[in-house]
């Protein structure tokens, strides 16, 4: 569309968003959350940058994560998720959170066709702790956002990797409504301390 269009709908938009009749209109925290990341992943990859309103997209889009992160974070992220501890978990290097529900631990990812792939993840939080980063949940867990955006020590991050590969059972038997956050608890604990 044109700057003058553009100009016309953002304005409108944001008056909108930044209103709290807007919450009524969310199907559902989650979904506008991961919505709003796989935006700003599209425009990283895809938006023509001279554009000239693709600043003022970029802002609007980061204002919509930010306000939608924290309704995320208030109404569904720490309800629906386990706080491991390294103090009662020997060998976990950082609190790390798993998900108790199956949509919890997905976390969008856009390739290089636009495609949008979901991976499955633990989340922990950088030394800063101002938002976690993600781990998948795999046979090779790997730092979803980048090992240069992780300010962990190298040996931390094995230690979080060795945790994801040694509980990855448990983790999924965890999301999947199998285990509750009591079990899925003492699973690990038991597991970690036969392995000492």
């Amino acid at each position: 569309m044109g700057a003058e269009e553009y100009y016309s709908s953002a304005k409108s938009l944001r008056k909108l968003f930044d209103s709290f009749a807007i919450i009524e209109e969310f199907y559902t925290p989650l979904k506008c959350y991961l919505e709003t990341k796989i935006a700003l992943q599209k425009y990283a990859f895809f938006l023509d940058k001279n554009l000239p309103y693709a600043r003022d997209f970029k802002n609007l889009l980061i204002h919509f994560f930010v306000v939608i992160e924290g309704i995320y974070f208030y109404e569904n992220y720490g309800f629906f998720s386990t706080r491991m501890n390294p103090k009662e978990n020997p060998g976990l290097p950082v609190i790390c959170q798993c998900g108790c529900l199956p949509s919890w631990p997905l976390e969008p990812m856009v390739d290089s066709f636009g495609h949008v792939i979901y991976k499955r993840v633990i989340r922990f939080y950088n030394k800063d702790r101002i938002r976690p980063l993600c781990m998948t949940i795999s046979k090779n867990p790997e730092i979803l956002e980048g090992r240069e955006k992780c300010r962990l020590t190298d040996e931390q991050i094995e230690g979080l990797k060795a945790f994801v590969r040694k509980n990855r059972d448990l983790i999924r038997r965890h999301y999947r409504e199998k285990l509750d956050s009591i079990d899925f608890i003492r699973a690990v604990q038991k597991r970690s301390s036969k392995n000492n």
